[in-house]
């Protein structure tokens, strides 16, 4: 993988950045509360603002289980929708759960995701660095 600077961490992951190519999102394994949650989006959303970055590489291998429903529609309805308008965002990278049963992207997530911004699925790091690379 490619050299990552630490933009913003808490108790639940943390938002890294790869200055002048994407942001990369990744979990601790912690149990995750709503407030942490939507603060690493917060600042993912800061950061492709801030560096007009065009990609996320959500590595979310390490997410302990998907967040409550209301934070997942959060991020979709309100947290998306404010990232496309106001931010380059077009290409995003995902590394799921290895628990179907417990992944973040289901496929109404997943449709969703596909229909505002390419999204690819990979299964490990440096492959999806390499698609979020070649759109620049």
């Amino acid at each position: 993988m490619v050299a990552v600077s630490l933009y913003f961490s808490n108790a639940v992951g943390s938002v890294d950045f790869v200055p002048g190519s994407y942001v990369y999102l990744h979990w601790t394994g912690a149990d995750i509360s709503s407030v942490e949650f939507r603060a690493l989006y917060v600042h993912v959303y800061n950061l492709l603002k801030r560096h007009e970055l065009k990609g996320i590489l959500a590595d979310h291998r390490a997410m302990p289980a998907a967040p409550p429903a209301a934070d997942r529609d959060w991020l979709l309805n309100e947290w998306l929708p404010k990232a496309l308008a106001e931010t380059g965002l077009a290409r995003y990278a995902v590394l799921p759960m290895p628990d179907p049963a417990q992944r973040l992207h289901t496929d109404s997530v997943i449709g969703q995701l596909r229909q505002s911004l390419e999204t690819a699925f990979f299964d490990d790091v440096d492959p999806a660095a390499a698609w979020l690379m070649a759109a620049e």
